[in-house]
């Protein structure tokens, strides 16, 4: 996989569009063990949980909610903590592909911090245009 440029200047579209691979055991138990202490990886778990029908519907939708908590933490995260965590996930997900990957590559820890890469980023392209315009 090509390494994306922390230079919004170097942004190429040859990035854009790339598709995670994930290689996940079969074994949910197995899933749930694997670092414990990571939260994007109970988000991965989460977002990334296929319904089992040898496991039936009632223990699917227990482990599904397992994967929630553990994502989630509502035992530790206010309200307003976890809305951050969706909308921060789902923000980054609307995201157009290009700029998506490039504030991926950035590690923004914030909504707000995305806000800001992405109008940094849009300032940066407009001015580039703009020079190649003249």
């Amino acid at each position: 996989m090509t390494a994306v440029s922390p230079d919004p200047h170097t942004l190429v579209s040859s990035e854009q569009n790339k598709v995670l691979r994930m290689e996940t055991p079969r074994n949910p138990e197995a899933l749930m063990k694997r670092d414990t202490a990571d939260p994007e990886s109970f988000r991965q778990r989460f977002r990334w949980f296929c319904y089992s029908e040898e496991a039936g519907p009632r223990k699917t939708l227990n482990q599904l909610w397992e994967l929630c908590v553990q994502w989630l933490r509502p035992d530790i995260h206010t309200k307003e903590q976890i809305l951050e965590l969706l909308v921060f996930e789902q923000f980054l997900t609307i995201l157009p592909g290009e700029i998506r990957i490039w504030v991926k590559s950035q590690h923004p820890e914030s909504s707000e911090e995305v806000v800001t890469l992405v109008e940094d980023l849009t300032q940066v392209l407009e001015e580039k245009e703009g020079e190649i315009n003249r």
